[in-house]
Parts: structure tokens; C-alpha cells; sequence
């Protein structure tokens, strides 16, 4: 039985109806009721003494579903009595990075990373300070059935080998030997300890928790937290900000937001079995991942005005005996390809190379620059390599295509004859168009086919020269120092709209070098000049120039060799084509013979 649409449009609605009813009861209510308990739970954390508040005014719950009054479970308790001994912060430092450790909580308050620098100084990947999410990097806590006990203000006793470690000390890491800082405490109720291993010529670290079952009863998971995320690391902060992340691999499922993607949630739930959950800046990463996938639960949190993003993931603890027990793998380093790769769980997919069918390519172009990097160390010199290389390459199809476009605007005229002869009878001007092409040989799709087959590689060359961390900090030539950022010839005295006050000479040579391409007959994007509308081809350079003028310097200098280069190429087949021309138009006709012998009529 058909529906008429006044009945579908009243059935939609019903069902509409219906959905949000039980979205409400059934997700939004519970969900509610229980943030509701757990703001009331913090104010009453918030009106203890001030010498028993905790380290953190975000985490500590009562137990799901229970009064906002009712007196915290035990181990809590007895965690906050461990809050009176004073902080101490434990630097650990290896050749590859710095890391403040605090006791309190046994939480990353700082790392730095130091072979890396922005603004000549190491590259602060976790900035010391207040943290926006309001808890630390690495933030542990304990997650029942019935209560979460955060251990952000207990405070620990810390030691490395034998050793009991004071304030301020410092632990010196070199080669491959493991060294174990240990952070423990004793409750009445049992031992928390959390051990962290580290090793002086690795990026990646291990975090392991040991608790005592009683210390919570029905513990079951532990959530580790990327506390405040990673800020900017570039001078370029808004670039940089551009380039935020959060990802995590469930499985075969792959999840990515940006900040920009968080609106009014804030706040994206995953859960599947985990692989890794990470967060990412231009050219660096702070990734978790378990000794093996197992199922966890995801929260990520984005702030769009600030430009934030941090997570939090919960596993479960694996019981032994009276103690419960969980390890986790940290990576906090540089989104380098290969290193990234060598950790063998799929995070080089976090490294910026392009969507699937590109990534190959990509991945080409980057392994070649490398070899080349070891013969030849300027990556300067390496980027007009490698665009040389490509244009030699793909030079057969450019040649086939510019000669191609040369071909259509010369039969222009004739084509524009057959429009106005034919006028509304476009199947005779399709049918006398086709045939004018087929009698002087012409590919219509001549032109833009080449483009679309090297179009990958473009593609991929953009994303390596743009994202591969290889490129932060080379020096090139002169005012080039750094191949990532935009080169600065000198500061202007003025800041102008879309150009800032910073006087960059690359762009402007592109745009040159793309003006000079369009006069030769072809646009930058391909079209010829009847083609487009009068004026496109000379705004066009300008535009590319405004658009490419903040871009990083190794991307400018590859467009520049690569427009230089067409614009040669152009001008050879224009030169030929030319010099064939004249030689038809001057070459004799020879006389038609007839009959046998040769003889005339």
C-alpha cells in the first residue's frame, strides 16, 4: 500500500519522536545524572583544607549512581593522606631529550626534546606550567564499577637502582641500558607504585602501574591521560596549529579529529580494540600504545578557539595474585617515517603523505631524498634534485601535452568558424568538430591527460616538502636557513594584509616564473589562453604568488624549478613547431603524375 506524503512526512516524524525519547532516557539522562555527580563530588573534594586538597580539580568521582555526600571509599581516602609531602621533580636526561618528572602523581610536568630546536632553543614538546585539561601528561587513575580514584595528588617516594632520589636530582641516561625510576607509596590499604623505563637512545619509553587490589576494590582499568596535549612547536604557531591532531587505531578502524572538528561536543567517545591513540603537531608526536591490542575505551577532548586536543585511554589491569598490573608503550619524539615505522604498529600512518594511492608515491619520494641527503647534505640542493628528476621523468608526457595545447590553439579559429556556421545545431558542430580533429591529427584530450597522470606525484611531492620533518631546520643558501619556514630577506617596516612584515624573495620569483609560463601560451593550470577568460592568465601568478608567499621555502624552490623548467621546455616546442611550420609553407609542390611511365595528361 502506497503512502501519500502528508502520511510519510507524519510517520518521519513519529519516528523522529521516538529516536529522541530514547536518546534522552536512554544515553543523554544517565549521562547527565552522572556529570552531575561528579561536579558535586569535586566541590566537595574543593571544600577539604587546603593541606588535603588534591593535585587536580578534574577526576575525582563518586561512585557511579551513589549521593554527592556520601564519604569517599576508603582508598581515597587514605590516598589523600599521602598529599602532605612536598613535590619533588625529577629531571631525566639523555642525549635525545629531557624529561621533569613529578613526584607528585608520578606525572611528566616538562619534556624537551634536544635535538630539535626552535628559536635556538630544544623544542619543548610538553611545556612546564598549568595544564589546560587540568591534569598532567601520563595522569593515572584507578576505574571500578562503582568509583574512579584519580593518583594525581598522591605523593611518591622515587628511586632509580638503589638509589632514593631527592629534588631537583637528576638521572643521566647514554646508549641502550634500561634505567627504572620507580614512584611508590604506601596506603593502608596496600602499594601503589608506577615504574617508568627509559633508555638514552630511544624516543619510546615504557609506564607501568602495580597496585594492590585492596587499594581499590573491584579495580578493574587504569586511564592514562596526554594531560595537556603538545603545544605548538614552531615559530610559526599558527601554521603549526593548522597541522593538530588526535588519532587512534582500533583495529582496522582508523579515527582522526582537529581541534577545528570539536564544536559544541567537545568530547569524542571511542572503544574498540586498541592499537594506538595519538596526538600530533607538525613534525611531532605523543603516541600511547599497548604491549599488545586490547580492548580500551576513548575519550578525546578538543577545544576549536584554543586549538587543543588531548585524550585519555582506558585499559584494563591484568590481575596477579593480590595486585592488579598494566604497562604501557609512550612515544615522544619526531615524525620521522622510518623511525615511526620501525616500531612496527602502523604509527607512520600519522606521518602527512597523502590519501592511500598517493601514499606509495610519497613514500618513494621521501626514501629518495634520504639516499640522496647521504651523498649530497643540503637538503637544498637535494629538493632541486629531486625536481629535476621529476621533471625528466614525465618530460615525454609534458612534451606530448604542451605540443597537445599548441595544436588547439592553433585550430581555435576553425573551431569558432564551425560554432557560428552551425549555430544551435550542436550535433552538427560536434559531428564537423570531430571530424576536424581526426583530419589534422589533434588529441582534444592531449593536453590535460599528461597532467592528470603526473598529478600523484605533485601531490606527493607537495605533502613531503611540506610535512617531512627532514626539512625543519636545513639551511640552504644565504637567507634560506631553514627549508621548512618561509624565507625572510628582511623585515619590512609595515605589517601588509595576506604578506605580514616579513619581505620574502622565493614567492616572488615564482610568480615570475609562472607569469613568464602563461605568456608562452599555456596557464599554470593547463588551459590555453583562448580558453580562459581575458586577464585569467595574468591574475593568476599573482594569485599563486599571495598563496605560496607564507609557504615553507623547500616547497617554493621545488615550484620554482618546475615552472622554470616547463617554461623552457615551452619555448622549445614552441620554437620547433614553428620552424616545422615555415618549412611546410615554403616546401615546393611536387608536380602530380599520371598514367604508366610517368606521362602527363
Amino acid at each position: 500500500m502506497s503512502l501519500s506524503n502528508e502520511r510519510r512526512a507524519l510517520l518521519a516524524f513519529a519516528l523522529s519522536m521516538i529516536l529522541f525519547v530514547a536518546y534522552d532516557v536512554l544515553y543523554l539522562g544517565p549521562h547527565m545524572k552522572k556529570e552531575k555527580e561528579r561536579r558535586e563530588a569535586a566541590a566537595l573534594v574543593q571544600a577539604q583544607p587546603e593541606n588535603t586538597a588534591p593535585h587536580t580539580d578534574s577526576s575525582a568521582t563518586t561512585p557511579s549512581g551513589g549521593n554527592a555526600t556520601t564519604a569517599p571509599p576508603p582508598a581515597l581516602a587514605a590516598a589523600d593522606s599521602l598529599q602532605e609531602q612536598p613535590e619533588k621533580l625529577i629531571i631525566v636526561a639523555s642525549p635525545l631529550y629531557e624529561y621533569t618528572l613529578s613526584s607528585r602523581g608520578a606525572e611528566i610536568v616538562s619534556a624537551r626534546l634536544l635535538r630539535y630546536e626552535t628559536n635556538g632553543a630544544p623544542v619543548e614538546l610538553i611545556a612546564g606550567g598549568k595544564s589546560w585539561s587540568g591534569r598532567r601528561m601520563l595522569a593515572a587513575s584507578l576505574v571500578s564499577e562503582t568509583g574512579t580514584m584519580p593518583l594525581d595528588g598522591i605523593s611518591f617516594d622515587v628511586s632509580s637502582g638503589n638509589a632514593q632520589l631527592t629534588d631537583s636530582a637528576r638521572v643521566m641516561l647514554t646508549g641502550d641500558k634500561p634505567v627504572d625510576i620507580v614512584f611508590r607509596a604506601q596506603t593502608p590499604t596496600g602499594v601503589i607504585e608506577r615504574t617508568y623505563r627509559f633508555r638514552g637512545d630511544h624516543y619510546d619509553f615504557d609506564t607501568s602501574i602495580r597496585v594492590a587490589d585492596a587499594v581499590l576494590p573491584g579495580a578493574e582499568n587504569v586511564s592514562l591521560t596526554f594531560g595537556p596535549g603538545i603545544g605548538p612547536t614552531e615559530r610559526s604557531i599558527a601554521d603549526d596549529q593548522m597541522a593538530f591532531k588526535g588519532s587512534v587505531m582500533l583495529g582496522e578502524e582508523f579515527h582522526r579529529k582537529r581541534p577545528t572538528a570539536f564544536g559544541r561536543d567537545k568530547v569524542e567517545h571511542y572503544k574498540g580494540t586498541l592499537n594506538w591513540a595519538s596526538l600530533q603537531t607538525k613534525y611531532f608526536l605523543a603516541a600511547f600504545y599497548p604491549e599488545e591490542p586490547t580492548r580500551a575505551e576513548i575519550d578525546m577532548t578538543g577545544n576549536k578557539q584554543a586549538h587543543q586536543i588531548t585524550q585519555t585511554v582506558t585499559v584494563p589491569m591484568k590481575t596477579a595474585a593480590s595486585e592488579l598490573k598494566e604497562t604501557m608503550h609512550v612515544f615522544m619524539g619526531p615524525m620521522d617515517y622510518k623511525l615511526l615505522a620501525s616500531i612496527g604498529i602502523g604509527l607512520e600512518r600519522d606521518v602527512e603523505m597523502g590519501w592511500r594511492v598517493i601514499r606509495p608515491v610519497s613514500s618513494a619520494v621521501l626514501w629518495s631524498m634520504q639516499k640522496l641527503y647521504h651523498v649530497i647534505p643540503n637538503y637544498g640542493i637535494v629538493v632541486i634534485i629531486i625536481s629535476v628528476l621529476t621533471k625528466v621523468l614525465f618530460y615525454r608526457l609534458t612534451h606530448k601535452s604542451f605540443k597537445s595545447m599548441k595544436q588547439m590553439q592553433e585550430l581555435q579559429p576553425r573551431l569558432q568558424a564551425i560554432k557560428e556556421k552551425y549555430g544551435d545545431d550542436k550535433r552538427r558542430v560536434s559531428e564537423e568538430t570531430m571530424r576536424l580533429y581526426k583530419e589534422m591529427g589533434v588529441n582534444p584530450l592531449g593536453g590535460c591527460l599528461p597532467m592528470v597522470l603526473q598529478m600523484p606525484v605533485f601531490v606527493a611531492l607537495f605533502n613531503v616538502f611540506r610535512y617531512t620533518i627532514e626539512l625543519r631546520g636545513a639551511p640552504f643558501v644565504g637567507w634560506i636557513n631553514d627549508l621548512s619556514q618561509q624565507d625572510v630577506l628582511f623585515h619590512l617596516p609595515v605589517t601588509l594584509p595576506l604578506i605580514g612584515n616579513n619581505f620574502s624573495l622565493l614567492p616572488l620569483l615564482m610568480g615570475v616564473a609562472m607569469f613568464a609560463q602563461s605568456k608562452l601560451g599555456q596557464s599554470p593550470t593547463g588551459q590555453t589562453s583562448t580558453a580562459v577568460p581575458p586577464g585569467f592568465n595574468t591574475m593568476l601568478p599573482i594569485v599563486f604568488t599571495f598563496l605560496f608567499y607564507k609557504m615553507p621555502s623547500g616547497l617554493v624552490i621545488y615550484w620554482i624549478i618546475n615552472t622554470v623548467m616547463s617554461v623552457a621546455q615551452q619555448y622549445y616546442i614552441h620554437k620547433s613547431h614553428n620552424e616545422e611550420s615555415a618549412a611546410v609553407a615554403v616546401a615546393p609542390v611536387a608536380p602530380k603524375k599520371s598514367g604508366r611511365g610517368g606521362r602527363r595528361n
